[in-house]
């Protein structure tokens, strides 16, 4: 792999394109079950034209979960069997009918692709998110790049 200056670098070259998105109207229920079974711990929030209208992330389900009363400890474990667990609870408590557009944060943090990667890490840090939906100029829904993504990119930029 050929080594590229980190400053150089931009959101197209690293965000994430194969993604799973929830809607405002999925039950909370349904979004925690797509989580699990792609494993990852959280899912834009698109509307029915593609456009990125919020996020739905682990510390909202633990929000949710804290809502719910009880020991949260058993929560504190692997992040699968911590949905899992969560997904049990709101089965049973009745909530997992709620709605995402209920539980999501609203306001999704955005950069374009040809962002710069120090940019976007910018943006994370000013907006204490670890993820960005990335959004063409319709703020359609193109990609997602997580903080994880750009510290591969350095280690990557570093050889």
């Amino acid at each position: 792999m050929q080594k590229q200056d980190i400053h150089a670098r931009r959101v197209r070259d690293v965000m994430a394109t194969d993604l799973v998105a929830a809607n405002p109207g999925d039950s909370v229920s349904d979004a925690l079950k797509l989580m699990v079974e792609n494993r990852v711990s959280a899912l834009p929030v698109i509307d029915a034209h593609n456009r990125c209208v919020g996020m739905l992330s682990g510390t909202d389900l633990l929000q949710l979960a804290l809502q719910l009363g009880g020991e949260l400890e058993a929560l504190n474990t692997s992040e699968g069997l911590a949905h899992e667990l969560l997904l049990e609870k709101l089965e049973h408590t009745g909530f997992s009918d709620q709605v995402v557009s209920e539980v999501m944060t609203h306001v999704a943090v955005t950069v374009q692709p040809e962002t710069t990667l120090v940019t976007a890490a910018g943006v994370m840090i000013r907006n204490r998110v670890h993820r960005l939906a990335v959004t063409d100029t319709k703020q359609v829904l193109v990609g997602l790049i997580s903080s994880m993504d750009i510290v591969r990119a350095v280690a990557e930029s570093e050889g």
